[in-house]
């Protein structure tokens, strides 16, 4: 069955999405916000997103290990103390929604700042929406 992708069926909405990626990137960084991008749609399955997310970081100059080690963040020495605080953040935010402890707020907001920290928040959501309309409209990269 196919199904009408979101820039089709409403573009209006599908337009404001795009303007507030725009945005969530002027204030995060390119590169941050791909990294966000690339562990929720890793998180959330979408293969789509996840193919995008990493080409756009390779795109970008981003060492092609620590792209795969986004998947393995915890683990990985390729994050500075910014990325790792929001990596935290996707990994609570995504996949079902967990609380931020009172820690990882106060460090958010010491690396980040406060605007910074709330367009973090802003970032996880609107990339796990990304994620609802490529899963449910069936979208996949090319080959």
């Amino acid at each position: 069955m196919s199904r009408t992708p979101g820039a089709t069926s409403s573009p209006e909405t599908y337009t404001a999405l795009v303007a507030l990626d725009g945005r969530l990137a002027k204030s995060l960084g390119k590169v941050l916000y791909d990294i966000v991008k690339l562990r929720a749609s890793q998180i959330n399955g979408c293969a789509f997103c996840v193919d995008m997310h990493a080409s756009d970081l390779e795109r970008l100059g981003t060492p092609t290990r620590t792209i795969y080690g986004v998947a393995a963040w915890e683990e990985s020495p390729f994050f500075d103390e910014t990325q790792r605080v929001a990596l935290a953040f996707v990994e609570r935010l995504t996949g079902g929604i967990d609380a931020v402890d009172d820690a990882l707020w106060d460090e958010a907001g010491r690396l980040l700042g406060e605007e910074r920290r709330t367009d973090l928040l802003v970032a996880v959501g609107t990339i796990n929406t990304w994620n609802m309309l490529g899963i449910t409209t069936h979208l996949h990269p090319a080959p």
